[in-house]
């Protein structure tokens, strides 16, 4: 079975969620960024996972055109969705702005990340905000957020018991 994994991400929280998800797939995986896909690479795919990260309630435009440029091609091939975003929100009402309601009612499963800080990351004013974010964290009491590896292996094991499966 041949996976696709498409993904978008304005910071590198979704490629890090992406390459750990691939690397506990049992199949051929190919990460794909957003700014590399094109119409042509779904064919060659037994499955494809969307994947993106979520800020202020918004993905990526270009994975939003991606969609609706290939949605009919989506329509007919088996998908999975991934965000990454903050954990304990209305993640159904943010997958079906993110991915329509088609999507994600026709995805085999739906998962949400969550997400992680990192200062080193980002230009000057985006460091600064991030390094901000953390103070506040920090001062609060509360501890960072980071990837649920927890969703991530449930995810994985759910693609693996479908491959298992052979469901294509």
């Amino acid at each position: 079975m041949k996976i696709a994994i498409i993904y978008s991400t304005s910071s590198k929280n979704t490629k890090n969620a992406c390459k750990i998800l691939s690397n506990k797939i049992k199949a051929s995986v190919q990460l794909i960024p957003i700014e590399k896909a094109k119409t042509a690479c779904l064919l060659k795919y037994n499955f494809i996972i969307l994947a993106g990260s979520a800020y202020n309630g918004k993905v990526q435009s270009a994975l939003k055109r991606y969609i609706s440029r290939n949605m009919k091609t989506l329509k007919e091939k088996p998908i999975a969705l991934v965000m990454n975003c903050e954990e304990g929100i209305d993640t159904k009402d943010r997958f079906n702005k993110t991915f329509s309601e088609e999507l994600v009612n026709k995805s085999h499963i739906s998962s949400n990340f969550g997400y992680e800080l990192d200062p080193s990351e980002g230009n000057f004013i985006e460091k600064r905000k991030i390094n901000s974010i953390i103070n506040d964290y920090k001062k609060d009491g509360k501890s960072l957020p980071v990837l649920n590896m927890n969703e991530i292996d449930n995810f994985a094991n759910y693609i693996n018991d479908m491959i298992d499966k052979r469901v294509d």
